[in-house]
């Protein structure tokens, strides 16, 4: 073989191993009880892009973690509702949090053109709460995602992963303080931490 023929055909090789998806290589697998068809297609990785607050374009994949969908088992679920493969052992299908998944990517969008929550569950994670449920009632519903950069291997530059989704019924996340999205990926691509406001009096998550 010809060094350039080589060289070309590494290139292509190269160029396949980066195109999307570039974290979650298998699709999600349908969720199926009694009959019904659970369809998780709208929870697949994709792409979209910001100006950050340094005034540079940053391209952004968005990927989904399980919890968004399942949740811990009870003593009284149905063997049936286990979902297959999920991260948690074992997770159980949550009719209730795939309905407000239908959503999530509009949520994504929602929070990229605005502030986001720095929560303290989790570190350098953050969330996206008020919201109106499929009902047209107002609810917090807490997106919880951290924002990392993308790699030099890959030509994108973050990864936002969304680790659990949930509407708050009993208990909201611990909240110190907002930030702007586009100011969280510029500090991202900083590699610079966002401060936590600890303030008793700081603001806080509303309805209204």
């Amino acid at each position: 073989m010809l060094a350039w023929e080589a060289s070309r055909l590494w290139d292509y090789h190269f160029l396949e191993q980066m195109a999307p998806p570039y974290f979650k290589k298998t699709p999600w697998t349908p969720f199926i009880h009694e009959g019904c068809v659970y369809d998780l297609a709208h929870l697949e990785e994709y792409e979209f892009s910001v100006i950050d607050a340094d005034a540079t374009s940053r391209r952004i994949v968005v990927t989904f973690s399980d919890h968004c969908f399942t949740r811990k088992p009870l003593l009284q679920d149905d063997p049936k509702l286990i979902y297959p493969g999920a991260s948690r052992n074992p997770g159980i299908f949550c009719f209730v949090r795939y309905e407000h998944t239908q959503r999530l990517p509009e949520y994504i969008t929602r929070a990229s053109n605005g502030k986001v929550w720095n929560v303290s569950e989790y570190q350098e994670n953050f969330a996206v709460l008020p919201t109106i449920d499929h009902e047209g009632k107002r609810i917090f519903y807490a997106v919880i995602f951290s924002l990392e950069r993308a790699g030099k291997d890959l030509p994108i530059d973050l990864h936002l992963r969304v680790r659990s989704a949930y509407p708050c019924d009993k208990k909201l996340p611990s909240t110190f303080g907002e930030i702007g999205f586009t100011k969280l990926v510029a500090l991202t691509m900083r590699r610079k931490n966002v401060p936590r406001i600890n303030d008793p009096h700081r603001k806080r998550p509303r309805l209204t």
